[in-house]
């Protein structure tokens, strides 16, 4: 008795959780076109996103996604291929800097940041 309804109300009451979203398997075919697209633009929006879902049978969101996915990757390979010295990945170095300049630390010394002194 009680035990159904509890499950019941698990299952479809106000705190009822989404089920999980199935992943979507790219065809082959829909990954070359996907790819293409990023070729000529990162960013696919409106009318052109539209079509291309509609050509490729998919859905809108699964095509956003898709170019979410795809230049957050495009990114990462970017930084991996400029290497541990890029300016890319010294970006944070500023804080360091301005560290300096507020604390009157030459640059000359090493900071151990990991000190408690």
């Amino acid at each position: 008795g009680s035990e159904v309804a509890q499950e019941s109300l698990l299952l479809h009451g106000p705190f009822a959780r989404k089920p999980k979203r199935i992943r979507t398997a790219f065809s082959p075919s829909q990954l070359l076109r996907l790819e293409r697209a990023f070729e000529k633009n990162h960013y696919v929006v409106g009318a052109e996103r539209k079509q291309l879902a509609s050509s490729l049978s998919l859905s809108e969101t699964q095509v956003k996604v898709w170019f979410q996915n795809r230049r957050t990757k495009y990114k990462r390979q970017k930084l991996e291929e400029e290497g541990p010295d890029s300016e890319q990945k010294k970006k944070g170095s500023h804080h360091i800097n301005r560290w300096r300049l507020a604390t009157k630390q030459s640059s000359g010394e090493d900071v151990d940041v990991t000190s408690n002194d």
